[in-house]
């Protein structure tokens, strides 16, 4: 479990910040609720417009230093990326995190 992160999120924070992790070698396991998102990652390919990202993916995919799914794996070290949407009095909803 050397130097394994866990990506809680994949969207437009969570899939590029992991995919630069896996760029540097280290196993990244990126979790996302929508099979969707994992398929499309798993196929060496993404969904969000960034440029360059999906040649960081690619290759990290292909490699086996980046896969998703929809399930957590133990790590060393877990990013928490998920939407904390602002309600009217600027309180954060953070439904994204204990659900």
């Amino acid at each position: 479990m050397n130097n394994t992160v866990t990506t809680l999120g994949l969207g437009y924070i969570g899939l590029p910040v992991s995919a630069l992790i896996s760029s540097q070698s280290i196993c990244v396991h990126g979790v996302d609720i929508s099979e969707k998102v994992v398929d499309t990652i798993n196929q060496d390919k993404i969904y969000i417009v960034e440029p360059d990202l999906e040649t960081v993916v690619q290759r990290s995919v292909e490699l086996g230093f980046l896969k998703a799914s929809t399930t957590a794996k133990i790590a060393s070290t877990y990013l928490i990326v998920v939407p904390t949407p602002l309600e009217d009095k600027i309180i954060f909803d953070f439904c994204g995190v204990t659900n």
